[in-house]
């Protein structure tokens, strides 16, 4: 056994005292090989002569508690975390209220359910209208097809459907992003409202 073994196995046989009291120790323990080594001797022999690291390690920790669990140590004035405490148990809802809130659910989505229908009609609308929009040049150029004449009253027209277009593009944009967020949430919301008194 060389010396970085001796030390490694005393170091984890003296975990169980404080860090002050642990490192004291082992810088005699290291003071006591550098003296050895100075004098000649290998360390082997130094090894040797100081023993079982285990039985050192027991001696120095003498008739203390070695507590079985794992020991943690943290510096002064810092503190020990306490443990988390145990959620607190989800109470069941009584059938009574269960009754209640889906009877409550139903006459709200008798109101909520037809807004958001009416919402999302305008925002279908507002994407029609800009597909539409885009869709003017195609018209036009059928119309000429058809009847041989090209007016410009619709060439300008269909300028200023496509510019609808383009402002419809970005209104619905916005519009359907925000109606589906709205929707998402009221029916998390929902579904939150009616597990609320389960056990999970």
């Amino acid at each position: 056994m060389n010396k970085n073994e001796f030390l490694t196995i005393l170091h984890a046989h003296l975990s169980v005292l404080p860090p002050e009291e642990r490192n004291e120790l082992m810088n005699d323990y290291e003071t006591h090989f550098a003296f050895g080594l100075q004098n000649g001797k290998t360390e082997t022999e130094i090894v040797q002569e100081l023993g079982d690291p285990e039985e050192l390690a027991k001696e120095a920790i003498g008739e203390r508690r070695i507590p079985q669990e794992q020991v943690y140590w943290f510096p002064p004035g810092q503190q020990q975390p306490q443990p988390a405490s145990p959620p607190a148990a989800i109470k069941s809802r009584g059938s009574f209220a269960t009754v209640m809130v889906y009877i409550g659910l139903f006459f709200l989505n008798l109101i909520v359910i037809p807004s958001l229908i009416s919402l999302w009609g305008f925002g279908v609308s507002f994407v029609l209208i800009a597909f539409s929009g885009f869709l003017s040049p195609i018209a036009l150029l059928f119309d000429y097809f058809l009847h041989g004449v090209f007016f410009p009253a619709k060439g300008f027209a269909v300028i200023v459907l496509i510019g609808i277009g383009i402002l419809f593009t970005i209104i619905s944009r916005y519009t359907i992003k925000g109606l589906l967020e709205i929707s998402s949430r009221y029916l998390a919301w929902n579904i939150r409202a009616i597990q609320g008194g389960e056990k999970r």
